[in-house]
């Protein structure tokens, strides 16, 4: 295994974007010798193939191509990539976003000096429009770098979310992702909840760096922001993965209370988030159901003594009426509360 860092991109319909991604890496400090690109892509139907071909042949000894003939997502996308990557080091990059050109020299070296399992780094959401450092700073806070082989120190790692689930603003050891067999779930939206808590459940070293190396494009053609599609009932398939895998890895036996909590967050809270923000329908039905898998799956979930610890008091008022069979016209409401539109009348009453 070289001593190089592999950065896998999956691409799909990414021609507008491609360009911008690929010269981000290509221009890094650490230079080319130091770098593997891995570029999947996933079934596109426009021009990006034609375009990662085109950077191949400018930069042979770096780029890899792997060409998908079936659309597999990006959970797919980043196993192929990861099955084809030969680096010592992995980073995760998608094919709308670029980085600071000093990223990846400053995140080897972090994690060859402190010889940690993971960097997470800052990224910021970026328009694509200006120099987004005229209105912010590039680093606001100091570094640490924890630990975290004592059990008691694992679990408030856990349920503090000082670790984020995302993967793109992170860079992995190899040996750490095949020691634990770490993948992506396929076919299914929203991988990052089945990555990242698997990722925290393994963690014993990381270091966090918090400088801005990442810029998130604010993509209007994302898949997270648009509406009504089915692929967002996903979050509760893909949560419900990650909760049965961690099952299997002993993580009910080690961290019960933390396991309960992160299946609250991201099943019930991430999922009631999804159906209030991304349909424009009344999902009560799907609302009932979710209620219902929450009370069989984690049936002692009211006396979990982090749901006071950790969230606030709107996350604790949804956690709430998860047994009180709350009536149509009341969902709705919630819903309402969640979009901000209950808030906005009040705003706009007569005073």
């Amino acid at each position: 295994m070289e001593e190089k860092i592999s950065v896998i991109i999956p691409c799909y319909n990414a021609e507008q974007y491609i360009d911008r991604c690929l010269t981000s890496v290509v221009s890094q400090t650490i230079g080319l010798e130091k770098l593997e690109i891995v570029c999947v892509n996933d079934a596109s139907t426009d021009q990006t193939w034609e375009k990662l071909c085109f950077w191949e042949r400018q930069y042979p000894n770096q780029i890899l191509l792997v060409d998908c003939k079936e659309n597999g997502k990006l959970g797919k996308a980043r196993n192929i990539g990861l099955a084809h990557a030969g680096g010592a080091y992995i980073a995760f990059l998608d094919a709308d976003d670029w980085m600071e050109l000093d990223a990846y020299e400053k995140l080897y070296q972090l994690i060859r000096r402190y010889q940690c399992e993971i960097v997470q780094f800052q990224y910021v959401r970026d328009p694509g429009t200006g120099n987004i450092w005229e209105a912010r700073n590039r680093r606001e806070k100091g570094d640490f770098y924890l630990e975290l082989t004592q059990e008691e120190e694992h679990k408030k790692f856990m349920v503090t979310a000082i670790m984020d689930n995302g993967c793109t603003n992170k860079l992995f050891d190899r040996q750490f992702i095949d020691r634990h067999q770490l993948h992506f779930p396929e076919g299914r939206a929203y991988e990052d909840v089945y990555w990242g808590v698997l990722t925290q459940l393994h963690a014993e070293r990381v270091y966090f760096l918090n400088e801005i190396l990442y810029h998130y494009f604010i993509n209007p053609d994302s898949i997270v922001l648009k509406m009504d599609q089915p692929y967002h009932m996903d979050i509760f398939e893909t949560t419900m993965l990650m909760w049965e895998e961690s099952c299997k890895r002993g993580a009910l036996r080690l961290y019960p209370r933390e396991m309960e909590l992160n299946f609250l967050i991201f099943y019930y809270l991430g999922g009631l988030k999804v159906l209030a923000l991304r349909y424009t329908d009344l999902k009560y039905q799907e609302y009932r159901q979710i209620c219902q898998v929450v009370q069989k799956t984690v049936p002692a979930y009211k006396s979990n003594p982090y749901l006071a610890q950790v969230l606030d008091e709107l996350q604790q008022l949804q956690i709430a009426l998860i047994d009180q069979e709350i009536s149509r016209e009341e969902f709705r409401q919630v819903v309402r509360l969640l979009r901000g539109e209950a808030l906005t009348e009040r705003r706009g009453d007569p005073q």
